[in-house]
């Protein structure tokens, strides 16, 4: 039996998320709605696993994993997000997740996660890439978009979804000056004319 802490900001994910869990004959010690909460607990509990969803907020998904992997190496985390596998997996995987599963599965695949990390193994399922269009400006952007840092990936996404840079900038527990530099930096670094074809680039690459 494992003590499992749950993080995701959707109550009923968490529920159902918990429900498995427990059916599974596992413990959970905690839940945690937003980023901060997720630190917290993990620092006081010492879960063996947390469940993490990466959009969260306040600290998301990769600044939770950041600071968990600073402070606790035996803290094992599965990634569960409806965030697109080709572009969030590798990065998961780089910032110290044990496992990515999509939640456009079924539960049961995010219990099999769990026995699988548990047993010491780490789990990032390949992306099909046959029927992705490989044009040279398709080549290009995907070249751009990797190298995007995960909190410019962070800030590109909340803005894909239509975020004024004022609500990013507590979201992500930035100043609104800093917020605003990283929009004007993502425009440049995208190479990108305007905001709006900053937006239709993220969401042409499946940043949300």
């Amino acid at each position: 039996m494992a003590r499992i802490l749950i993080a995701d900001d959707h109550a009923v994910v968490r529920m159902a998320v918990r429900l498995i869990v427990e059916k599974a004959g596992h413990e959970v010690v905690g839940e945690a709605g937003n980023g901060l909460e997720v630190v917290a607990l993990a620092r006081s509990l010492i879960p063996d696993l947390v469940i993490l969803d990466i959009d969260l907020p306040k600290l998301d998904g990769f600044g939770v994993l950041q600071r968990l992997r600073d402070e606790s190496e035996r803290i094992k985390v599965i990634v569960f997000s409806y965030l697109d596998l080709s572009r969030y997996a590798i990065r998961c995987s780089r910032a110290g997740a044990y496992a990515f599963v999509s939640k456009d599965g079924n539960l049961n695949e995010l219990m099999s996660a769990v026995q699988i990390v548990l047993a010491g193994y780490t789990l990032f399922p390949t992306t099909d890439f046959s029927s992705v269009d490989t044009s040279s400006r398709l080549a290009t952007e995907e070249a751009l978009m990797k190298s995007l840092s995960d909190r410019e990936l962070a800030v590109l996404r909340q803005l894909a979804r239509g975020r004024r840079v004022k609500d990013i900038a507590e979201e992500l527990m930035l100043s609104e000056k800093t917020a605003s530099t990283y929009k004007a930096r993502l425009i440049i670094k995208l190479q990108v004319a305007n905001f709006l074809e900053l937006v239709e680039l993220a969401k042409r690459n499946k940043v949300i």
